[in-house]
């Protein structure tokens, strides 16, 4: 899923295009995202990042999804936060695109990240993976 809204779906455009722009707008939109999370002084707000995407207008969409997901879903949330639940699901997703299409920026215009600074950060956190 590279499609990101207010903006044509298609995901990276080639090299060619302005680095500096595409990356800013990255920002902004996950900056958007990341700041409806925040709480005071900029602090991550746990009980407001779980109700962030409630915020604002909703939009009645029809998805297909497996029964049996959906059942599962709704075994677990109950029928009244489904909607939520999946919302939450859309956005976490959402940001994870823009993280690496971030990634995908800076990789393509200052090399892949090298080796040792790879080994460094394993080192530093060595149950992540």
């Amino acid at each position: 899923m590279n499609a990101v809204p207010h903006e044509p779906a298609g995901g990276l455009p080639g090299r060619d295009a302005d680095f500096a722009e595409r990356l800013a707008w990255l920002l902004s939109q996950y900056r958007e995202l990341d700041s409806r999370t925040a709480g005071p002084e900029g602090a991550p707000d746990l009980d407001s990042a779980r109700n962030v995407r409630s915020l604002g207008r909703a939009r009645k969409v029809s998805v297909s999804m497996p029964e049996d997901l959906t059942s599962a879903v709704q075994h677990r949330v109950g029928r009244g936060a489904f909607s939520q639940y999946v919302t939450d699901a859309v956005a976490k997703q959402l940001e994870l695109d823009l993280v690496a299409e971030l990634a995908e920026l800076l990789e393509a215009e200052h090399g892949p990240v090298p080796e040792e600074y790879l080994a460094e950060a394993g080192a530093a956190w060595p149950d992540a993976e």
